[in-house]
């Protein structure tokens, strides 16, 4: 029998079996061991979280690496260091790009060369989804081949104004049997099929913001009712009848990320009954704001799809409850990438929700999408891929302690429960949480990186995760 080269143990261990206290055995970065508490070899380094929880490595899947204002290598060396950053203050371990505009990651040249450029950056693991865009059905088989997870399109032809390049009924009925032979995922934003019907320009009244680039249409005062008017839940349902439709006829393994609008729940679980090899998944800020109290003037919280009214929050609630949405990830817009384990306890909590559904809805479920074999769980022949949480302590967000700051976070200010105490990446811990003894317990500290950064985090490709 192989003996661990760390121990690492909790009081609060998230395993595949239950909560429970054990000792996680790791050897070469790989789980070789989830035995009990006082299971430490004589002379093995121990780590002792006492009390405090053990999960998984979060693995977010819907990360837009370098936004559309970044379209360049360049930008994107520069937006996967910060954003990484961010991700392992916050518990995530791996990250999905999610491409967009004129980084699309639509050929093995693209392919390789963000690859080129991400090598040595990354403080967490990250993957690739591949770019289903017009066109580019020729390129589907030789992407799969050089490693990409899958593939991500956008449905939303509003946004090409902003160099996403949409793909229409056509595009996906030439891509989706391409994707069944290689048994690969289409993953689709839940945006609009079509620009919506009805009024896409501002009220007059107060200077809402500058523009921006990644919403054209909108440059002038408007206040956030009438930026929910432009994105109604008509369209959105259009996109997702569209994709279970297509889905049905090319018998695709079809996911459809980002989803806001409550009325396609009913569709959804009609095609799930079918047995369609269909999935959804919704993001933290769905689940957390609702419309009727974001305030005008506030450029933070815009994000496509946008954010709906209360009743359209629970019944999204009630959906991931009961299994018919799968998972959480960050989606575009929204800056929360370090914030999201904190944000979906203090709502989770709230609804009697625990510990296990928060790895099952952003470890496990993710990484299966994914396809990473050795990522969303802690057991046996897994990455030790861990985060030792604090799941009682509160703190107020505040700007200085973000990481990523390119956008002002709509949850400045906001008082979250929960705190990441350290995150594991392999074994090797790449963050721990400082504490000030001069500072009230009630923030994050600014600058909580203990000891010399080390980009430790591998890109991954498929086939070999």
């Amino acid at each position: 029998m192989f003996l661990p080269d760390l121990v690492i143990r909790s009081r609060q261990v998230v395993t595949p079996r239950g909560l429970r206290p054990a000792s996680v055995h790791v050897r070469n970065g790989k789980v070789i061991g989830v035995v009990d508490f006082d299971d430490v070899p004589a002379g093995c380094p121990l780590e002792d979280a006492g009390d405090l929880a053990m999960l998984p490595g979060i693995v977010d899947t819907q990360v837009c690496v370098c936004p559309p204002n970044l379209p360049n290598l360049d930008g994107f060396e520069a937006a996967l260091e910060t954003g990484t950053r961010a991700a392992a203050v916050g518990g995530v371990t791996t990250i999905v790009d999610t491409p967009d505009g004129a980084l699309a990651t639509a050929t093995v040249s693209s392919f390789g060369m963000k690859r080129q450029a991400a090598a040595g950056r990354s403080f967490v693991d990250v993957g690739f989804w591949g770019s289903a865009v017009p066109g580019n059905a020729g390129d589907l088989a030789p992407l799969f081949e050089a490693g990409v997870l899958g593939f991500a399109c956008d449905l939303e032809q509003s946004r090409a104004a902003g160099g996403c390049h949409a793909v229409s009924e056509a595009d996906l009925r030439v891509a989706m049997p391409v994707l069944t032979r290689l048994g690969a995922t289409l993953v689709a934003g839940a945006g609009l099929a079509r620009p919506a019907a009805g009024p896409h320009h501002v009220r007059p009244g107060r200077r809402w913001f500058k523009r921006l680039p990644w919403l054209p249409h909108l440059s002038r005062a408007c206040q956030y009712a009438t930026y929910l008017e432009s994105r109604p839940k008509a369209a959105e349902n259009e996109a997702v009848d569209l994709l279970i439709r297509l889905c049905r006829a090319s018998a695709t393994r079809t996911h459809i990320a980002t989803l806001s609008s409550s009325d396609v729940l009913t569709p959804l679980y009609r095609a799930r009954a079918e047995r369609l090899p269909i999935t959804a998944g919704t993001c933290p800020h769905f689940l957390y704001f609702v419309a009727e109290e974001v305030p005008d003037d506030a450029t933070a919280f815009l994000c496509d799809p946008p954010i709906r009214d209360r009743a359209n929050r629970e019944l999204l609630w009630a959906a991931l409850a009961n299994g018919l949405i799968q998972m959480v990830a960050s989606g575009r817009g929204i800056s929360s990438l370090e914030l999201n384990l904190s944000v979906m306890w203090t709502v989770a909590r709230a609804r009697g929700r625990t510990l296990e559904h928060l790895a099952e809805w952003m470890c496990r479920r993710p990484a299966e999408l994914a396809g990473l074999t050795r990522k969303g769980k802690i057991d046996v022949g897994y990455d030790a891929d861990l985060v030792v949480f604090n799941p009682d302590r509160e703190f107020v967000v505040e700007a200085r302690s973000l990481q990523r700051s390119a956008r002002p976070s709509p949850y400045l200010g906001r008082r979250l429960r929960g705190t990441v105490e350290g995150t594991y990446l392999r074994g090797t811990r790449i963050y721990r949480r400082r504490t000030d003894s001069a500072r009230q317990e009630e923030s994050i500290e600014a600058s909580p990186w203990r000891g010399p950064l080390e980009a430790r985090g591998r890109l991954l490709v498929r086939g070999a995760t």
